[in-house]
């Protein structure tokens, strides 16, 4: 897996860190990936699976890695967490890159609610999946040049499964 696949770009407040337990032998994680808890009321963190985040579905969002996990094989460890919260916009690059390598093809995808890609071992955001109301992440914009997007974490993501 890849550092800093997600990474903050702007934020209009202080962006608070928490830690938070990883399991033994679970999958390390590393800076910059979205991390969920592993079950509902669980006390320890995974990343986020392809296509996700789905509101009412995926698991609480617990935000973004800010460092890399201590877990091993045989013992459990610690994760810190930027928690995600509202003022906060992060940027990640785009699934297919010559969806948005213009500006107007960036426009057109204001505001859509989409899923991280995870079908390599980088996380992408998939401006490719369209608009649904149950995804995750809202896009705010993006830098054609560099292929990236911006966008929020929305709030309902953090809540985690409704069932």
């Amino acid at each position: 897996m890849a550092a800093n696949d997600v990474r903050i770009k702007d934020s209009y407040v202080p962006v608070p860190t928490r830690e938070f337990q990883v399991a033994a032998s679970a999958t390390l994680i590393y800076p910059g990936e979205p991390v969920k808890l592993s079950a509902a009321g669980a006390v320890d963190v995974i990343k986020l699976a392809d296509n996700e985040p789905v509101i009412g579905t995926t698991t609480q969002v617990i935000g973004i890695a800010a460092t890399t996990s201590t877990n091993t094989a045989a013992a459990a460890g610690k994760v810190k967490v930027y928690i995600p919260i509202p003022g906060v916009i992060y940027e990640c690059a785009a699934t297919t890159k010559a969806n948005i390598d213009t500006q107007a093809e960036l426009d057109a995808l204001a505001n859509d609610c989409v899923l991280f890609d995870l079908t390599s071992t980088t996380f992408t955001v998939d401006e490719n999946a369209g608009h649904a109301s149950t995804s995750g992440i809202q896009i705010v914009g993006g830098d054609p040049a560099k292929g990236v997007i911006y966008f929020t974490i929305r709030p309902a993501a953090t809540f985690g499964a409704t069932a």
